[in-house]
């Protein structure tokens, strides 16, 4: 009989079982620091107690507080510190008295001020914390998103779990990617915004996250290398058991400075960091937009056979810029093969119309023409992967009679042909212009990943994100 896995070294740190909030304003109207903690945790519905620390008030937003952590009653196992940052050396002798395992410090104003005074002053609460065996996340972070947990760094972060984990110096980018990514099917395992990192890194979320069996594919935001050969492995352990990639700042002097002055982070060589990512099997990728792309396409494409794409949708001119993006993205878009061409020509009548690749065809407006013309198209031996892309009017004919099912059973259809050929099918929702348009788009993108289906909001990002799979896999080899 198999022994059971090992929960790994650092579980306790994202399943709390209590928590108590210091620092929460009385206006409740709050939706920042501490109030916006207690707003988030109760939206999300977290399962245990939460406490509120407040020298004065009886009660905020229904909840019972107390003056003091030591005046709690019950057992409290982590902590949200909201305080000003001169407050924390005592709020951490009353977490050591009052057992306390984790210390979340959303307080600022420590290393990164660039004031010595305020430096020393970290360090020595570190080391009592250290000392008393409690593990700090921060200074200077909005600290977890766990929906298995039912923990929340901001309002709106739905209870749904996935396999996607983060790990993010910055609380507003962690916020984005999670804001971002689970319209289009992103569901996490566990975000982690760490800011400083005084006590716990990068690296002990990177090797958390890479035992972890919730976790199936790791994004990263770092502004600056803390330890770099202990982040050197710890990068490398995860991208050789997972599919990792890494936003990096600090790529212009500019960028450096802001990293600085952000987490207290010095961003260090790019060239350096792009050969460890390399040697680790893991992806740089340039932007925020690009990391949730790669999270959708590490979620919903996996793997490409190879670089060939074939592109089916409405509007030549849509297609022939998607031509060049594509090629700039290091794909191909190979002409189809006779009989490839001959199925389309079954359907295709109309002049003005295109069946090669690009192929642009009136055939996709009808039910069975849909069908008819991307079946072939996903089967062709000379073609990797099918690129769909549409877009969504405005103007009195938007809101078509029966739209909303002709939606639901293209994304059926296109689901079914990716199922069934074996190759990834992509789809491309293009800008909209009205609230119509963008209402109808949300709806189409829903049905689209529910059927599994990677969806971007450009063909270019799309290109780029492939290209991006395609380097990727080229790593692994």
């Amino acid at each position: 009989m198999t022994a059971p896995a090992q929960a790994p070294a650092l579980d306790f740190v994202f399943h709390p079982r209590s928590i108590a909030i210091a620092g929460v304003s009385a206006k409740e109207s709050a939706v920042f620091g501490g109030g916006g903690f207690v707003s988030s945790l109760q939206e999300i519905g977290f399962r245990g107690p939460i406490y509120l620390i407040h020298p004065t008030a009886p009660a905020i937003r229904g909840i019972k507080c107390y003056p003091t952590l030591r005046d709690i009653p019950d057992a409290v196992d982590y902590v949200i510190s909201s305080v000003n940052a001169r407050f924390v050396p005592q709020l951490l002798e009353d977490c050591i008295a009052k057992g306390v395992r984790v210390l979340h410090l959303f307080t600022a104003g420590f290393t990164e001020t660039g004031d010595a005074d305020r430096a020393k002053m970290e360090q020595a609460v570190v080391a009592r914390a250290r000392e008393a065996g409690i593990r700090l996340i921060g200074p200077n972070c909005m600290g977890l998103y766990v929906p298995e947990s039912r923990l929340a760094m901001m309002n709106g972060q739905t209870p749904e779990e996935g396999p996607v984990g983060m790990v993010s110096q910055s609380g507003m980018n962690a916020g984005e990617f999670i804001r971002y990514a689970i319209p289009r099917g992103i569901r996490c395992s566990k975000v982690i915004s760490f800011g400083n990192g005084a006590d716990l890194k990068a690296a002990d979320f990177f090797d958390y996250l890479a035992d972890d069996p919730k976790t199936e594919i790791i994004v990263a935001y770092l502004e600056g290398i803390q330890d770099g050969p202990r982040l050197a492995d710890a990068i490398r352990k995860a991208g050789h058991r997972k599919p990792v990639a890494i936003l990096k700042s600090g790529r212009t002097e500019a960028g450096s400075r802001a990293a600085n002055s952000h987490t207290a982070s010095l961003a260090g060589s790019l060239q350096i960091f792009d050969a460890l990512c390399k040697q680790a099997g893991a992806l740089r990728v340039e932007s925020l937009e690009a990391l949730v792309d790669m999270a959708v396409t590490f979620r919903f494409v996996k793997r490409l056979s190879g670089p060939n794409v074939v592109v089916v949708g409405g509007g030549g001119g849509a297609s022939v810029l998607a031509a060049d993006d594509l090629a700039a993205a290091g794909l191909n878009l190979p002409p189809l093969l006779p009989e490839t061409q001959a199925e389309l020509a079954k359907i295709t009548h109309e002049a003005g119309t295109s069946i090669r690749n690009p192929i642009d065809t009136t055939s996709l407006w009808e039910d069975q023409g849909f069908e008819a013309t991307l079946r072939p198209c996903a089967e062709a031996p000379n073609i990797d992967v099918l690129l769909y892309h549409t877009s969504f009017g405005s103007g009195p004919g938007a809101r078509q009679v029966g739209l909303r099912d002709r939606m639901r059973r293209q994304a059926e259809t296109l689901g079914r042909i990716q199922e069934q050929s074996g190759k990834p099918v992509v789809v491309c929702i293009r800008p909209s212009v009205s609230a119509d348009a963008f209402e109808q788009a949300a709806d189409f993108q829903e049905l689209c990943w529910r059927a599994n289906l990677a969806t971007y909001p450009s063909i270019a990002r799309a290109g780029i994100a492939l290209g991006n799979l395609l380097a990727w896999q080229q790593l692994q080899d």
